[in-house]
């Protein structure tokens, strides 16, 4: 009897919250969707509609706002909209369209409301160069039809959704290519020229432009490229220089990928692309830290080289990374003032103990670091060291933890970390 009794009161439980559930439900779906072109909310007959996850327009309202020139033949049920140089052709119950007669496959089918064409939004703002970004929460597109670039040399204004792209330093390359954008030129990797092995997958057809500390500028020219990306800390002298050859943008540090990444991301049309992995770089921070923050370990960070000295990485890429992982530093290496600290002797060598070492010895000398990695492991006060006694002495990617400084990078940093820490 009581189970009986549990079970029509579960039953009548379930039932209340579904009727109570449903005008909720309605209520947010009917939620119109709001369309911002360039600050100005733009006003429709037939609503905007999400079908099939892609947000679909009236594109007569829309285009026409923009300053695009609009025709419909009703006998093959074709639309034609052209802006400046570009032109694109779509159809009326399908999926297939062109760009400047390039074919293209859109997400869902061009579909026919209450005599109104609804086309998917993003597909005509990103063929005709817009910015065109997608906020769930408001319901609300925004559509800019230029943007104006805060960086370290000032403001720039694209009038465009830059479509061939330069970068200049080898962070930018790894951003650019998280991001989804191929450069059509970009400096040369540090080590293992042209590119990273970890980038080289999708670097094919990319023009190798030298040096990051003297890039080639005949070969930019040459490229005609539509944005410029550099670093103030490299290029600071020939800014003038690049601007006269295509719209330039610079960071102000070469290794804060979160902030190089988001200026990228406004100038790329990549937001959404950005939010997304920065939403799953922070859970796993989040996650890392929950499950290793009881450990209180203190992380050290060391590097030999050919001349037989050594060197602690305190700050740097890697160093902010662990900072936000909520990692100690050793008493001895709490310098936040400093990137690294030089050690010239193997009576130094105490200054590197931690709980962990990580070693991001590299054979960028041609190898005699490894000598010097051997000879100062061979000092007893090496032995002596808490990681080495407890065979936490890990050796780790340079290219990921230190010369890259990416965010794909981070992120293989990151997938390190879980490692070594066994999460």
């Amino acid at each position: 009897m009581i189970k009986l009794k549990f079970r029509v009161f579960s039953l009548f439980l379930s039932l209340l919250i579904a009727i109570v559930s449903v005008p909720l439900v309605a209520t947010a779906a009917a939620t119109p969707i709001k369309v911002v072109l360039d600050g100005i909310q733009i006003s429709f007959d037939v609503q905007p509609q999400v079908i099939n996850g892609t947000t679909m327009v009236p594109y007569s309202a829309i285009t026409s706002k923009f300053g695009a020139v609009l025709s419909f033949d009703a006998k093959t049920k074709k639309l034609k909209v052209t802006r400046n140089k570009t032109t694109v052709e779509l159809t009326i119950n399908s999926n297939k369209a062109t760009v400047n007669g390039q074919a293209v496959k859109l997400p869902v089918n061009v579909v026919e409301k209450n005599g109104r064409t609804l086309v998917p939004l993003r597909f005509l703002g990103e063929s005709f160069g817009l910015w065109v970004n997608w906020n769930a929460g408001a319901r609300t597109v925004k559509i800019d039809t230029k943007r104006t670039i805060k960086h370290a040399m000032g403001e720039t204004t694209l009038t465009s959704v830059p479509k061939r792209v330069v970068v200049l330093f080898n962070g930018m390359v790894d951003i650019s290519l998280t991001l989804g954008v191929k450069p059509i030129g970009a400096v040369e990797s540090w080590v293992q020229a042209p590119w990273y092995h970890y980038l080289r997958a999708d670097m094919a057809g990319v023009k190798n432009l030298g040096s990051e500390l003297q890039p080639n500028i005949e070969a930019i020219v040459a490229l005609k490229p539509d944005l410029i990306i550099g670093a103030k800390p490299r290029h600071e002298k020939i800014y003038g220089q690049l601007s006269k050859i295509a719209p330039t943008l610079y960071v102000d540090q070469l290794f804060e990928w979160k902030t190089n990444m988001d200026i990228a991301s406004k100038a790329l049309n990549k937001e959404d692309n950005a939010t997304a992995f920065m939403s799953d770089w922070n859970k796993r921070v989040a996650n890392f830290k929950a499950k290793v923050g009881s450990q209180n370990a203190e992380v050290s960070i060391v590097r030999f080289y050919d001349d037989n000295s050594a060197r602690i990485y305190i700050s740097g890429f890697a160093g902010t990374i662990l900072q936000e992982l909520g990692l100690k530093r050793p008493k001895a290496q709490q310098s936040p003032d400093k990137v690294f600290v030089d050690l010239a002797s193997q009576e130094q060598i105490p200054l590197i103990d931690g709980d962990i070492i990580f070693d991001i010895t590299s054979s960028n000398g041609g190898g005699d670091e490894f000598k010097t990695q051997a000879e100062w492991q061979k000092n007893p006060l090496w032995n002596n060291l808490k990681a080495v006694k407890n065979g936490k002495y890990y050796k780790v990617n340079d290219i990921t933890w230190n010369m890259s400084g990416g965010a794909t990078a981070a992120k293989m940093m990151l997938d390190d970390l879980y490692f070594y820490f066994d999460i």
